[in-house]
């Protein structure tokens, strides 16, 4: 009687030649690529999906697919409805999801921009990443002044009425940012925006011009002028702000302030891959430049 074969044993290392090798100049693995694309068509369908419809959206054989589904299926990486044959992401790809997120310590990265942006600004330099529509302060470089404005970390950075909130909200999903412009929005101060249809002209604005300047609206004599970090996807990681006294960040921002923090972003940026910054006219000054 034959030995049943391993799943593994079914797995293609068969090169792509040529033109289709990586970057690098090493060659590119096909069953990977292949394992890779069925993974992000699963990702990317809103449904369990059947063999034969991931198979055309992939364009490939129904046998060259279902191959490579039951080696992730064995490995754990995808799951298959018993009932409708569908095939979705699987579980051991949370923990890989989990260990990833906890591996991508934007904190890490940002340190050395944050002290370079302090030092040239003589400002106290914040880190927030998104959270819910609200941005929730990550990391903070205090100024060297005499009297230092600090943040505290884990603080919520309201969505409308700071600048790293408004930023955090321009680039958000659409659904996000109608729930948090038709909750009630306080009033801190005085100068604090609530009305949603000033709000919605500011996020378009921040989307079009990649920052946004807060003055005197969560406390009086406190401003902040923030710009967005963003991924390779185009998705915002991440917001990194001047904060300190209106005396020395105002509306409108001085030209040299706004340069630096706007190419401090786009340096960090650059780190994640990204290309959102280009076109914006914002330069690469060789300050934010890290080996």
């Amino acid at each position: 009687m034959e030995k049943p074969k391993h799943p593994l044993q079914d797995v293609s290392a068969e090169l792509i030649d040529g033109d289709e090798s990586s970057e690098k100049g090493g060659p590119l693995i096909q069953s990977v690529v292949s394992a890779t694309e069925i993974l992000e068509a699963l990702a990317a369908a809103a449904q369990p999906v059947r063999l034969t419809a991931l198979a055309n959206q992939l364009g490939e054989t129904k046998a060259k697919i279902h191959r490579h589904l039951s080696t992730l299926k064995f490995l754990g990486f995808v799951d298959q409805d018993s009932q409708t044959e569908c095939y979705r992401l699987g579980p051991k790809l949370v923990h890989l999801g989990q260990a990833a997120t906890d591996q991508f310590d934007l904190r890490r990265l940002a340190e050395p921009y944050m002290v370079r942006l302090r030092d040239l600004t003589h400002q106290t330099v914040v880190l927030s990443m998104p959270a819910n529509g609200d941005a929730i302060v990550n990391a903070v470089v205090d100024s060297p002044n005499m009297v230092t404005i600090s943040v505290r970390l884990g603080y919520r950075l309201p969505a409308h009425a700071s600048a790293q909130g408004r930023v955090t909200l321009a680039f958000a999903p659409a659904a996000v940012q109608q729930r948090v412009l038709a909750r009630k929005l306080l009033s801190y101060t005085p100068r604090t925006v609530v009305e949603p249809g000033a709000l919605r002209n500011r996020l378009e604005k921040i989307r079009r011009e990649f920052y946004e300047v807060a003055m005197d609206e969560t406390l009086l004599g406190i401003s902040a002028v923030a710009a967005p970090v963003m991924n390779f996807d185009g998705e915002l990681v991440g917001s990194i702000a001047i904060v300190g006294t209106t005396q020395y960040v105002h509306e409108p921002v001085e030209p040299e302030q706004l340069k630096l923090l706007l190419a401090c972003a786009k340096a960090m940026s650059l780190k994640l891959n990204s290309t959102a910054y280009e076109g914006l006219g914002v330069p690469s000054l060789k300050e934010f430049i890290f080996d």
